[in-house]
């Protein structure tokens, strides 16, 4: 009878502790500890309470980035604009290590001109990039774009060595 009653009452803590959400409604896959791993980044201070960095998205949400056009198509690109609402920057990890940020722009109107990395959306398109700059029209043809700034090019050259290894790189 005892044992019947503990595990009962393991089964329910178990069950309890779950999410009621079903998995296939959750674009990222948190599993991931290695390969590429793309956390949230505020420029403002985060309370000591709150979570730091928590995980946007992996290379496992990831079809392919073709460098390009600098788009990055994902397994399921309209729920992934929900996971960028409230991030200001990204930053980019091949597992523990950091590789590079890239500020997030998701509705095209910002007119300033930056000199860094950009992850973009377009909306009319449900297409997102990763610019080298972020020029006053982000919609404008970018297949001539750049290499990425100066100052993150080794970087730029794990993270697509990374991607053509886990067969996400499209040129």
């Amino acid at each position: 009878m005892k044992q019947k009653f503990l595990i009962t009452t393991v089964l329910c803590i178990l069950i309890s502790g779950c999410s009621n959400e079903p998995l296939s409604d959750n674009p990222i896959s948190l599993d991931a500890t290695t390969g590429i791993i793309v956390r949230a980044s505020t420029l403002e201070p985060i309370a000591s309470s709150e979570l730091k960095e928590p995980v946007v998205f992996t290379g496992k949400d990831m079809l392919w980035f073709n460098e390009t056009t600098r788009e990055i198509r994902f397994t399921n690109n309209s729920a992934m604009k929900a996971a960028f609402a409230n991030v200001e920057a990204l930053k980019f990890y091949i597992g523990d290590d950091y590789l590079f940020s890239a500020l997030v722009n998701v509705n095209g109107s910002n007119s300033q001109i930056i000199n860094s990395l950009v992850f973009y959306y377009n909306a009319t398109e449900n297409k997102y990039y990763l610019f080298s700059n972020e020029p006053t029209n982000m919609d404008e043809d970018r297949s001539n774009d750049g290499p990425p700034v100066n100052n993150i090019t080794s970087e730029w050259g794990k993270f697509i060595n990374q991607l053509i290894k886990d067969g996400k790189y499209n040129k």
